[in-house]
């Protein structure tokens, strides 16, 4: 049971911080009139986690002083 709490813990993490870097966007479209459905899209970027992804490894490896390939 510990597990799962911790692995929650880390989605909702990842979610917190996807959305604050723009890995992730939520829009709405407006609905039809007499209708009360709404549509709701999730938008994920790659390239933006790539992007970030890279630059937290070049700066990883500089704080430990491993800058070797």
């Amino acid at each position: 049971m510990k597990i799962i709490k911790v692995l929650l813990v880390l989605a909702i993490c990842v979610a917190v911080l996807g959305f604050y870097r723009g890995w992730f966007s939520l829009s709405s479209h407006s609905r039809e009139a007499g209708s009360h459905k709404v549509e709701v899209s999730l938008t994920v970027d790659p390239d933006k986690v790539k992007e970030d992804a890279e630059k937290a490894k070049d700066q990883t490896k500089s704080l430990t002083g491993q800058d070797t390939d």
